[in-house]
């Protein structure tokens, strides 16, 4: 039975704080709802979701978790922010729950110790004020995540600027490169030397808005679940891929924000 909860109240709600969820175990969450006030979504920062202490989903702000909803085509309105743990543009109903958040089955097994939301609200903050409900149905185990994490980098000049060090292991369901100038012109994939994907941004947003995706200003997404299949996601095991690049045409120099869409469990990275 699917239930939607009020969450415990979050501590520390307070301009310069860090806001703490601490999220009650015993069923699977679908997805987490913020309604929040006083605060902006760009002052709302460092977003991480831990399970024992481990930050299995990461975002640079709430702007940033709401762009990534918007590009799947999920619904998003001021005043709130949904963290999806499940996955609805996916076709079949198995994989839209793949990744919910067991926190343990009825008997106890695979119980999860702590399960905590974390977030840094900006001194600037007027007056916020966060409340959290919980879209929950019922108990399993932990199993498949769609881990979401951030990297950071920097290009000096303009060109190509290759990423080689995204860490692998997990399958690989999208990578979004953010990048404030909005210049991302062009992507290549690279697996053991050989090009998994070649195209430049007005053909890869084509092909994703042909699959119903948004694309996202400031963005640029490779996207392997764009049939809302998970089995298009790519292998990443280092036993198999011993050399994986991202080859990014830039049209000037500066930082670029990855986030990376694992499918992974507990135990990787």
């Amino acid at each position: 039975m699917r239930l939607t909860q009020r969450m415990p109240s979050l501590s520390n709600v307070s301009a310069g704080g860090t806001a703490t969820l601490n999220m009650p175990i015993g069923r699977t969450y679908e997805r987490l709802i913020l309604a929040y006030s006083g605060v902006t979504r760009a002052q709302m920062k460092q977003i991480r979701l831990l399970i024992d202490g481990k930050p299995v989903i990461e975002f640079a702000d709430a702007e940033q978790a709401a762009a990534l909803n918007k590009y799947y085509g999920r619904h998003d309105s001021a005043g709130h922010l949904t963290l999806w743990f499940v996955r609805p543009e996916m076709q079949r109903l198995e994989h839209q729950r793949l990744t919910g958040i067991g926190t343990g089955d009825r008997e106890g097994n695979g119980r999860v110790s702590t399960l905590q939301l974390e977030l840094d609200i900006d001194a600037a903050a007027a007056n916020p004020k966060i409340t959290a409900h919980a879209v929950q149905s019922d108990p399993k185990p932990l199993g498949m995540l769609n881990k979401i994490k951030r990297f950071t980098y920097s290009s000096a000049t303009a060109g190509t600027f290759e990423i080689d060090n995204i860490p692998r292991g997990p399958r690989l369901m999208a990578v979004h490169f953010k990048k404030t100038a909005d210049d991302v012109s062009r992507v290549e994939v690279e697996q053991n030397s050989r090009k998994i994907v070649e195209g430049d941004k007005a053909l890869l947003q084509f092909l994703q808005k042909e699959a119903g995706r948004t694309p996202q200003a400031t963005y640029l997404a490779v996207d392997w679940t764009q049939e809302g299949d998970v089995y298009q996601s790519i292998a990443t095991d280092p036993r198999e891929i011993q050399d994986q690049r991202f080859r990014l045409t830039l049209e000037t120099a500066g930082a670029v924000d990855v986030l990376v869409e694992y499918l992974d469990n507990f135990a990787g990275i």
